[in-house]
């Protein structure tokens, strides 16, 4: 029920804007990623459960596992999405932020034991990811490869992810490609 009011209150946001014709086209954008980064608010203390659909390569360490990701922690301006694969902690997490820059998802692959506290204690940003771009909806963003992921990972610098949410449907997807080319795709059922 929560999702739904949400989602009727991003529509009735977008229709006011619209009408109103003054938004310009950087005003529109930012409330795009505000519009996802609260429909992602509403996922807080879920658990995703679903697996790998790409790619089939065996010898890829989430084929044929089962991930179930813990929406751990939401404020206003970030959410952490920890990663767990076959009941345990898989060293990382999603984390998307509202930076000065806009919207930005990283991947925190810093350690088993890497916690919230120690990233809110750092104050570091660390891993690679990328801002979100002017493409996406209140319901799915894409995110493009950082300079910052260049530097760290230079075959990663064309990679652009993707989170998707079926919020009615309780699905959630995370994409990734890599020179426009499909990479790793996961599907989710909210829990």
């Amino acid at each position: 029920m929560k999702s739904v009011i949400v989602s009727i209150l991003t529509v009735i946001v977008f229709t006011s804007l619209i009408a109103c014709g003054n938004a310009d086209e950087q005003s529109v954008e930012i409330s795009t990623h505000d519009a996802f980064f609260a429909n992602l608010s509403t996922l807080c203390d879920a658990h995703l459960m679903g697996g790998s659909t790409y790619p089939e390569n065996e010898d890829h360490p989430l084929v044929g596992t089962e991930l179930r990701n813990h929406v751990s922690h939401c404020d206003d301006r970030m959410i952490r999405i920890e990663l767990i694969r076959d009941g345990d902690y898989w060293h990382g997490a999603w984390v998307i932020e509202k930076r000065d820059e806009g919207l930005h998802l990283f991947h925190d692959h810093l350690g088993d034991v890497r916690t919230l506290a120690d990233l809110q204690a750092s104050g570091d940003a660390h891993g690679y990811g990328g801002y979100a771009t002017d493409h996406g909806t209140a319901f799915r963003q894409y995110f493009a490869a950082d300079d910052v992921t260049a530097e760290m990972i230079p075959e990663a610098s064309t990679n652009v992810w993707m989170m998707d949410m079926d919020l009615e449907n309780g699905v959630f997807v995370y994409n990734l490609e890599r020179h426009a080319m499909p990479r790793f795709r996961a599907v989710m059922q909210v829990q």
